[in-house]
C-alpha cells in the first residue's frame, strides 16, 4: 500500500528583504507548498488573517514591527499556525523569549535551506496526523449513538447523500424541515465529515436569545463596551474559528442583525461590540429553520440577498409522518438507548403500539416520539409498551397537519374549529401533554384551553 504524500503545507514568509522573500518561495515552492509574501509586520497580520497560514516564517526585525509582535498576534488570533523567527541579531534572550512566546523555533541568517526544509517537513508530517486523527474522530463519532442518524426512507438517503457531497466544502449550508426531524444532527454530520471536524462545532438558537443580547453572542464585546462589561469577550464568531457555526432558527433573526451577518458571510471583518479592531471570521456557516424562507422573504420577513448567500446549498429534511418504517426503526434505536441509561431491558412494543406509532402524525417529529417513549418506558408496569401506555395527544390516523382537514374548503365556523384543532394539538404535543404548560405557549389560561378542548373534542 503506498503511502499519503504529506500535506500541502500553507507557509506565510515575512521579512522586509524582498531577495530573501523570492528565495524562501521558490524553495517551498519547488517542495511542493503554498507560499504567501509579506514585506513587513502589518502586511503579514493581514494576510494571515485572510489566508490563515499552517507556518509563518517572520523576521525578527521589520520597519513596521517586531517579529515577537507577530508572533503574539498569530499566537492569539491564530492558535494552530506554527511560527518560526528569522534574525540576523540573534541573542540567547531574544531567542528564549521567542520560544516562551510559543515560536516552533529560531533560524539565524544566513541559514541553510535544507535546514528550513526539515522544518517544513516536520510541519507537514504534524499536520498528516492531525488530519489521521480527524478521520478517527469521524469514525469513532459514527460509532457514537448519540450521533446517529437511523433511518432508510428515500428522502432521508437523499440528504445524507448531499451532506456527504459538501461535507468538505466551506460554503454555507441551510437545512430546513419541522421542529424536531433532527437539523442540528445533520449540521453535526456535515462538521463531523468535513476537513473541520478538528476544529468546534458551536450552535446558537436564533429565537431562545434575546434580540438584544444576540449581537455580543455572535460578535462579542470589547471591555466596557456596555454596563457591565468589567472584560473582553469573544463571540460565537470567534469561538467557531476553523470549525461549523450552527445558526439554528436563523427565521428569527432581526433585519439588523440580518445586515450584518450577509457582511460577515461575503467575506467582510467585522467588530465586537464596541470594538474597532477588524476581526476576520474563519468558521463554516450552517444555518436551520422549520421556516420557509422563500416565503419569509417574499412578505418582507427575511432579507433576499442574506436568503441567496445561504441558500448555496440547502438539505431538505422529511417529517417523521412521511417516512414509513422508519417511525418504528427509530423507536428501537430510541427505546434501546433510554433503556440503557437506565439499566433495564429493552421494553417490547406490541402490536397496537406499533399500529399507533406508524399512524400518529408526529407534529414534534422525531423530538416528540423520544418524549413520548421516554414517558412510556418510565411509567409502563410491564416490559411490554401497548397503546395505551404511549398516551398519544391525537387521535392516531388523524389527517397530515398541512391538510388538517382540508380547512380551506370548509364554510367559516367550521374551517376555524379545524384549525383551531389542529393548532391546540400541536401545542400540546409540544408541552408534551401538558396542558399548563401548553397554555403558557399558547397565551391562553388552563382554564379557556380545558375548555376550548371540550368543544373541540380533543383529549
Amino acid at each position: 500500500m503506498t503511502a499519503a504524500a504529506p500535506p500541502r503545507v500553507r507557509i506565510l514568509v515575512a521579512d522586509d528583504e524582498p531577495g530573501l522573500v523570492s528565495i524562501l518561495t521558490k524553495t517551498l515552492e519547488a517542495e511542493g507548498h503554498a507560499v504567501l509574501g509579506a514585506s513587513g509586520a502589518k502586511e503579514a497580520l493581514a494576510i494571515a488573517e485572510r489566508e490563515s497560514p499552517h507556518l509563518a516564517l517572520v523576521d525578527l526585525t521589520m520597519p513596521d514591527g517586531s517579529g515577537l509582535d507577530v508572533l503574539g498576534a498569530l499566537r492569539t488570533r491564530l492558535p494552530e499556525c506554527r511560527v518560526i523567527i528569522m534574525t540576523a541579531f540573534a541573542t540567547a534572550e531574544t531567542a528564549v523569549e521567542a520560544m516562551r512566546q510559543g515560536a516552533l523555533d529560531y533560524l539565524i541568517k544566513p541559514f541553510s535551506l535544507e535546514e528550513l526544509k526539515l522544518q517544513v517537513r516536520r510541519v507537514a508530517g504534524e499536520l498528516s496526523l492531525e488530519r489521521e486523527n480527524r478521520a478517527l474522530r469521524r469514525e469513532l463519532a459514527r460509532c457514537d449513538p448519540d450521533q446517529e442518524i437511523v433511518g432508510t426512507c428515500p428522502a432521508l438517503l437523499a440528504a445524507l447523500d448531499l451532506v456527504a457531497r459538501v461535507a468538505d466544502e466551506d460554503a454555507p449550508v441551510l437545512v430546513q424541515g419541522e421542529t424536531g426531524t433532527g437539523k442540528e444532527l445533520i449540521a453535526r454530520a456535515l462538521h463531523r465529515q468535513g476537513h473541520r471536524a478538528a476544529g468546534p462545532f458551536v450552535a446558537l438558537n436564533c429565537g431562545a436569545v434575546a434580540e438584544s443580547l444576540l449581537e455580543r453572542e455572535l460578535f462579542g464585546h470589547e471591555k466596557g463596551a456596555y454596563t457591565g462589561a468589567d472584560a473582553a469577550a469573544p463571540g460565537l464568531l470567534e469561538a467557531a474559528a476553523d470549525g461549523t457555526l450552527l445558526l439554528d432558527e436563523i427565521g428569527e433573526m432581526s433585519a439588523a442583525l440580518q445586515t450584518k451577518l450577509l457582511r460577515v458571510l461575503d467575506g467582510a471583518p467585522y467588530q465586537r461590540v464596541g470594538g474597532t479592531r477588524p476581526v476576520q471570521c474563519r468558521a463554516r456557516f450552517v444555518a436551520a429553520t422549520n421556516k420557509d424562507l422563500a416565503r419569509e422573504v417574499r412578505e418582507g420577513r427575511f432579507r433576499q440577498d442574506l436568503w441567496y448567500r445561504l441558500n448555496v446549498v440547502t438539505v431538505q429534511l422529511p417529517p417523521l409522518r412521511d417516512r414509513g418504517d422508519d417511525i418504528l426503526a427509530i423507536a428501537a434505536h430510541l427505546l434501546g438507548r433510554l433503556s440503557a441509561a437506565r439499566g433495564r431491558p429493552v421494553p417490547v412494543l406490541d402490536a397496537g403500539a406499533a399500529r399507533a406509532l406508524r399512524e400518529y402524525r408526529w407534529p414534534g417529529n422525531v423530538r416528540e416520539l423520544r418524549n413520548v417513549l421516554e414517558r412510556a418506558t418510565l411509567l409502563a408496569e410491564a416490559g411490554t409498551l401497548t397503546a395505551t401506555d404511549l398516551r398519544l395527544v391525537e387521535p392516531a390516523g388523524g389527517p397530515p397537519p398541512a391538510a388538517a382537514p382540508g380547512w380551506q374548503d370548509l364554510p367559516l365556523r367550521e374551517a376555524r374549529d379545524a384549525f383551531e384543532r389542529d393548532y391546540l394539538a400541536r401545542a400540546l404535543a409540544a408541552a408534551d401533554g401538558n396542558i399548563t404548560r401548553a397554555a403558557a405557549r399558547i397565551g391562553l389560561d388552563r382554564k379557556n384551553l380545558e375548555d376550548k378542548m371540550r368543544k373541540l373534542g380533543i383529549r
